[in-house]
């Protein structure tokens, strides 16, 4: 616990105020009510509120055996394959919404399910993820595949799902002709649908380019270091709403330990008024049990090791694995916002 505290202090003392232009900025504390969706298909499911604390844990699972968690956030991201629908019940009963992860457009060869896939489906792997390949999303039977992983989430009693990798067009992906991002809208609809079908909310990360074409298709949004890469506005539209009529929906954003980028010094932002409305965190890079909260105070939720590959990355290839991983997804995102004018901010 002190090596623990240690670490958090050093965090904090990092930290310092500066304005950033499209700064994005803090959590309020979590609402316990519902959101009311215009939308009369789309009331029968659990939605996140606008204002909400989250926790990402994507190496190890929540443990849970004691019947205890925190931080409280109320609402936790897991990995929908290695997570046991008795954690995700445990988690409902000690008051926490589950949102489970899975890729809905790469093969892991580590996955159960991957000799479902044919060899069609298949297109180059992924720089740095030896046994990951893209999908070609406009196939049938990817499509069929990613039904079955969106019934075992429903079946371990996820409260909503977060398809990840979805931004195929966007990659070097290896399939002709093209997947564009009109595919990705085509594919993210049926998905959409299906999982909500089941009772389960979807959310989508990153994939700003096509984020208003999305929007009625999806409850939430994830983005990954939008100050970093100052595209926060691009999100702007998503938790106002695009167009008369609808009702903006809650966008989660993590930064990696740099809690200067939540951002205060927009005009009438605050702890509680948050600038575009977008709930940040601070994780590790390696979405361990770790979360910073932009008001300098941290936690570190219990977790229990298990699974392989991804998910399971400090198990088996340790911090730095994790780490060099992300970076590359990173670079990869910033080389796409330069394409489109953009830059990164480098405290």
């Amino acid at each position: 616990m002190a090596r623990f505290l240690r670490f958090a202090s050093v965090l904090g003392a990092l930290a310092f105020s500066n304005a950033i232009p499209t700064g994005d900025l803090p959590l309020s504390e979590p609402i316990t009510a519902e959101r009311v969706s215009v939308d009369a298909r789309q009331a029968s499911y659990w939605k996140p509120p606008m204002k909400s604390n989250i926790q990402f844990i994507l190496t190890g699972i929540p443990d849970v055996d004691d019947d205890f968690i925190r931080p409280l956030a109320g609402i936790y991201e897991v990995d929908m394959f290695y997570t046991p629908a008795e954690t995700i019940k445990k988690m409902n009963e000690l008051g926490q919404k589950v949102i489970c992860y899975f890729s809905a457009a790469t093969a892991e060869n580590w996955r159960d399910d991957y000799s479902q896939f044919a060899r069609q489906d298949l297109g180059k792997e992924l720089p740095d993820w030896p046994g990951e390949r893209y999908l070609d999303i406009r196939r049938p039977n990817v499509f069929n595949v990613i039904k079955k992983r969106i019934d075992l989430a429903a079946s371990k009693g996820c409260n909503a799902v977060e398809p990840d990798n979805v931004d195929v067009y966007s990659n070097d992906h290896g399939f002709s002709p093209e997947i564009v991002p009109g595919d990705t809208v085509a594919y993210l609809h049926k998905v959409s649908e299906y999982a909500r079908s089941k009772g389960m909310s979807v959310g989508i990360k990153n994939c700003v380019e096509i984020l208003g074409d999305i929007f009625p298709d999806v409850d939430f949004a994830i983005s990954e270091e939008c100050v970093q890469y100052l595209n926060c506005t691009a999100y702007a539209n998503f938790t106002t709403a695009p167009r008369p009529g609808l009702e903006g929906k809650p966008v989660f954003e993590v930064e990696y330990l740099r809690r200067k980028l939540c951002n205060l010094d927009e005009p009438g932002a605050s702890l509680t008024n948050p600038y575009l409305k977008i709930n940040t965190i601070i994780k590790s890079l390696e979405l361990d049990g770790f979360i910073m909260f932009c008001d300098g105070s941290a936690e570190r939720t219990r977790t229990k090791d298990v699974g392989r590959g991804k998910s399971a990355v400090l198990d088996e290839r340790g911090a730095n694995g994790a780490r060099n991983g992300m970076l590359r997804r990173n670079w990869a995102r910033e080389k796409m916002w330069r394409r489109m004018g953009g830059r990164p901010f480098d405290p």
